[in-house]
């Protein structure tokens, strides 16, 4: 996982330098036609929500290669790219070519401009399977395993980390696709020894595909930090790393929506689980300020303050802004005759433990969102954390201070890398659970704020 940001080294003089070492397109007849000189754009994207890396390349073609070449989509367009070519950093892949966007002439009717779609091979050939299998008494890691390595025969070198889950299940998949299966069975994943919940997510980086808990990608080091600065900063007085990290344009996409928030269940929600066996019942409730004091956060600080509406209720109270039904078996073991029968009892499938804290969770992860332009970066990955320095907007007479709630630790979510002749830029999309200051704590007895909620 260890990897840092590329440095200056013979080939990079300026922060946008790249080196396109190989962009060839591969024709199911063993033809290999070299693309660089055709290229208008190449984008390429990965996003820790998306189950396969994908991107487009937009050429220009003055040769008909649709017509000569007959594609059919059973191309493969072989990527790499870098800052220096050889660097560690290197970006080196092949996809499968999928779809050929619209066809737009030139005005002199010499050449044409087009897009061609591409994704890992992986995800065509989840599309053309299907698997029915029973997996008894095993982890969610494991099944999540069998399916990438004996059911998609992915290689293990393409394997980057698969993240061991606690818990013995039974699960029986009912012709699913491999990544519909395994988009199933992680719902139901805890992570083994961090963190709380149900937060595994299954996604692929350049350096192949992951299960990981958001816990514990909140825990790794920081790739690097990223600052915002005034335009006019003469450039003689930045190194080469400085300029690199310096974020060329920046968007916070979502501060807060409390509406939102409520209604997805991020800061409480609650589950009713029915068991039809026992007939019996139970509610379970999530407590965000609960949650927070035992699970892992990019950030110290909270996201919400103990204010309490006219009825009572603070926001991390109010359970019936998101409510769950299901049906669950936890109750089962209690009752003597079913766990006498030994086999013939289901596991646990821990429904109260996983349904709650995973409602909460992959919305409380973006509970504040920023979308970026830096100088192009091959070395960043979906997944990784990073450090954005935003300075307050605050007057001061002396150096100004970050921004204390829009600064601080983020989870890189998505990447895009983009390439053009003559430039290279990344754009990255940013979420964080928790900001570097909690809000100030509201004194609910005041007579300001019994005033103000009661009127």
């Amino acid at each position: 996982m260890a990897e840092i940001p590329f440095s200056q080294s013979p080939g990079a003089f300026y922060p946008q330098d790249f080196s396109l070492n190989t962009l060839s397109f591969l024709t199911v007849s063993g033809k290999r036609i070299d693309l660089k000189g055709l290229l208008v754009e190449l984008s390429y994207y990965e996003d820790i929500y998306s189950f396969s890396a994908s991107g487009s390349l937009t050429i220009l073609d003055a040769q008909g290669f649709i017509e000569s070449l007959q594609l059919t989509g059973n191309e493969y367009l072989e990527v790499n790219f870098g800052k220096v070519k050889g660097s560690a950093n290197t970006t080196d892949q092949l996809f499968r070519v999928y779809k050929i966007g619209e066809r737009k002439p030139l005005g002199n009717m010499n050449g044409e401009v087009y897009t061609l779609f591409f994704c890992s091979e992986e995800l065509m050939l989840s599309e053309q399977t299907k698997i029915s299998q029973s997996y008894k008494g095993n982890k969610v890691s494991d099944i999540i395993s069998d399916v990438l390595l004996n059911k998609l025969k992915v290689a293990q070198s393409k394997i980057e980390v698969i993240e061991e889950t606690t818990g013995i299940y039974d699960f029986i998949v009912p012709r699913f696709k491999p990544f519909e299966a395994i988009s199933w069975v992680s719902t139901y994943a805890r992570p083994q020894g961090v963190g709380v919940g149900a937060d595994m997510l299954f996604f692929e980086t350049k350096n192949g595909f992951n299960f990981r808990s958001l816990q514990s990608m909140f825990k790794d080091a920081i790739y690097t930090t990223y600052k915002y600065e005034a335009k006019n900063l003469d450039p003689k007085l930045q190194n080469f790393q400085e300029k690199v990290n310096q974020v060329l344009e920046y968007e916070i996409g979502k501060p807060y929506d409390v509406l939102n928030e409520i209604g997805s269940g991020t800061l409480s929600n609650r589950l009713i689980t029915i068991d039809p066996t026992t007939r019996t019942y139970r509610v379970t409730d999530f407590d965000y300020l609960k949650y927070k004091g035992r699970a892992e956060s990019l950030n110290p600080g909270g996201v919400t303050n103990n204010l309490k509406n006219r009825l009572g209720k603070s926001t991390n109270e109010s359970y019936d802004g998101k409510l769950k039904l299901t049906v669950s078996n936890s109750n089962q073991n209690d009752v003597p005759y079913i766990s006498q029968q030994g086999d013939g009892v289901a596991k646990d499938v821990f429904m109260e433990t996983a349904i709650p804290n995973r409602t909460a969770q992959i919305s409380l992860a973006n509970y504040t969102t920023v979308k970026m332009s830096i100088p192009g970066d091959s070395g960043i990955t979906a997944g990784r954390t990073v450090n954005f320095n935003l300075l307050s907007l605050k007057p001061s007479n002396t150096k100004r201070e970050l921004d204390k709630f829009y600064s601080g630790k983020y989870l890189v979510t998505a990447v895009r890398h983009v390439i053009e002749p003559s430039s290279y830029k990344t754009i990255l999309e940013l979420a964080k659970d928790s900001s570097t200051t909690s809000p100030a704590s509201v004194n609910n007895n005041s007579s300001e704020w019994q005033m103000a909620v009661n009127e």
